[in-house]
C-alpha cells in the first residue's frame, strides 16, 4: 500500500463537503440581514413596507416586521395559494400581504384574510411555513430546523464585548462571495495569505514569515492564535504586529480578537451565511476600544471593504468543491488551522462530534 492510499483510506468521511447532503447544517443559527435592513415605512409603489427576500441553504425566505415595535418574522417565501413569492408583497396593519391575490397573514403566519371571500373559512393549509428567528448584535438570525428536525443544536454565539461600554460598535454591512462558506471560514483563519492577497492593504510579500500557530479544539469549534506582521491598520500606515485570537463557532461564525502593541483592541464578528452549496454572504460587525475621534467609523469600513474585496477576488475563482480528505491538497506547517477545521467538519457530518453552546 502506498502512502497516498493509506492516507485516503484513513479519511472517515466524504472527500468533499456539500452542504445540501447533510441536514445537520439546518440546525444552526445563521444571519440573513441586519436589523436595520428590515424596514417598516411604506415603500413607493407598494401599499406598505417592503419585506425582504433572503436565501439560506437553498431555501428562499421572506423577512418582515409585522409591528414596528415588535420582533421580526421569517417564513418560507412562498404563498400556499399559487406559489407567489411573498417578498413581492407588502406589510400593512401588522400583516404580510401577498401581491398576487392579496391574502394576509399575521406575525405567526396564521391566515387572517382572503379578500375575495372574506367571510368564508380559511383553507387548512393556507398558513405560512414559519422559521425560527431572533435578533442579536444588530443582526437577524434564523434556524431552518423545526421541532421535527431537532431544532437548533446550540444558541447564537455569545459575544462578551457587545454589552461592555469599553467597546464601541461599528456595523459594516455584508459582502457576497461566489465560494462555499467553508472556503471563506478557512480563509479567515489562514494567516499565510495575508502577505500576498492583501499586499495592497495591510500585507507585505517581502515579509511573509509567521510565528508558530497555536490551535485548539473547543466545545463549540476551535480557537487559534498567532502574531501576524502587517503594514497598516484602518486609516493608518506603518508596520506593526497583529496578535490575533480567533474563535470559530462551527459551522460558520467567527469572533476575531486583534490586539496591537499600543493596546488597541479590535474585534471582528464574522457571520457567514451559506446561500447554497456554492455561494455565501458574510455579515460583519466591528467592535473597538478607541473612539470615533481616534479613528472614524468611515475609515474602518473603507479599510475592511477593501480587504473583503481582495479576498473575494481570489476566493470567487476557487473550485466549487470544498475538500475534506487530506490527500486532495498539499499541506505545510502554516496549515494547522485549516487541517483541524476540515477534520471537525468531517466529524460534524459523520456524527462523531456535535458542538455545544458557547
Amino acid at each position: 500500500m502506498t502512502a497516498l492510499q493509506e492516507r485516503t483510506t484513513r479519511h472517515a468521511g466524504p472527500d468533499h463537503l456539500v452542504l445540501s447532503e447533510h441536514p445537520v447544517f439546518r440546525r444552526f443559527w445563521y444571519v440573513v440581514c441586519a436589523v436595520d435592513d428590515v424596514r417598516t415605512e411604506p415603500e413607493p409603489g407598494r401599499r406598505g413596507a417592503a419585506p425582504l427576500h433572503r436565501r439560506l441553504l437553498g431555501t428562499d425566505l421572506v423577512v418582515w416586521r409585522p409591528d414596528p415595535d415588535g420582533p421580526v418574522s421569517v417564513a418560507h417565501d412562498r404563498c400556499a395559494h399559487r406559489d407567489a413569492p411573498l417578498s413581492m408583497g407588502w406589510v400593512t396593519d401588522c400583516r404580510l400581504v401577498c401581491a398576487y391575490h392579496g391574502w394576509e397573514w399575521d406575525a405567526d403566519g396564521t391566515t387572517r384574510r382572503i379578500p375575495q371571500f372574506p367571510d368564508s373559512p380559511h383553507p387548512t393549509k393556507s398558513g405560512l411555513t414559519m422559521v425560527a428567528s431572533t435578533e442579536r448584535y444588530g443582526l437577524v438570525w434564523v434556524c431552518l430546523a423545526g421541532e421535527d428536525e431537532g431544532g437548533p443544536i446550540a444558541d447564537v454565539p455569545h459575544v462578551a464585548e457587545w454589552d461592555d461600554p469599553a467597546w464601541r460598535q461599528v456595523p459594516e454591512g455584508s459582502w457576497d462571495f461566489d465560494c462555499t462558506a467553508m472556503h471563506l471560514v478557512e480563509n479567515n483563519i489562514d494567516p499565510g495569505h495575508v502577505a500576498f492577497v492583501h499586499r495592497n492593504s495591510f500585507g507585505n510579500p517581502d515579509n511573509p514569515e509567521l510565528t508558530d500557530q497555536n490551535v485548539e479544539r473547543t466545545p463549540y469549534g476551535l480557537v487559534t492564535w498567532t502574531d501576524v506582521p502587517v503594514e497598516g491598520r484602518p486609516g493608518e500606515t506603518g508596520s506593526t504586529v497583529r496578535h490575533t485570537w480567533s474563535q470559530v463557532h462551527l459551522p460558520f461564525f467567527m469572533h476575531l480578537l486583534i490586539r496591537y502593541p499600543d493596546g488597541l483592541g479590535h474585534v471582528m464578528l464574522k457571520a457567514i451565511t451559506p446561500v447554497d452549496d456554492r455561494s455565501c454572504v458574510i455579515h460583519q460587525v466591528v467592535l473597538r476600544t478607541d473612539t470615533e475621534a481616534d479613528r472614524p467609523a468611515a475609515d474602518i469600513r473603507a479599510f475592511d471593504h477593501q480587504v473583503e474585496l481582495e479576498d473575494k477576488d481570489l476566493l470567487d475563482r476557487l473550485p466549487d468543491g470544498f475538500p475534506l480528505a487530506q490527500h486532495l491538497n498539499a499541506h505545510a506547517k502554516a496549515d494547522k488551522n485549516s487541517l483541524l477545521l476540515r477534520r471537525m467538519y468531517t466529524e460534524l457530518v459523520t456524527g462523531q462530534w456535535t458542538p455545544e453552546a458557547s
